[in-house]
């Protein structure tokens, strides 16, 4: 489920919020994830709660595919903010 080019929401480490999965790592099974409020970085696919959307990464270039990820994140705080409060919660108390 968690595959390039999927949307998800980074709810451990610093990072919280929407992200998109550029690559994945087989060696030790991490994602590479970059987002409006995500640095670009290896993550735990524990860390991540996926999303049923994607977006195509290959014909975007990097601040047309952060611009697209604000966008999504603005609709997605609207209607699932009660989903991220959980989700975060969860992470801190180690689920």
């Amino acid at each position: 489920m968690l595959r390039k080019n999927r949307l998800a929401v980074k709810i451990a480490g610093r990072d919280n919020g929407l992200c998109v999965i550029l690559a994945a790592r087989k060696k030790d099974g991490k994602l590479q994830v970059v987002g409006p409020n995500v640095r670009k970085r290896w993550v735990n696919p524990a860390h991540l709660e996926p999303l049923p959307e994607k977006i195509d990464t290959t014909k975007l270039a990097d601040d047309e595919l952060i611009e697209q990820l604000r966008v999504k994140e603005e609709e997605f705080k609207q209607t699932k903010l009660t989903f991220i409060q959980k989700e975060s919660l969860k992470a801190r108390l180690g689920r």
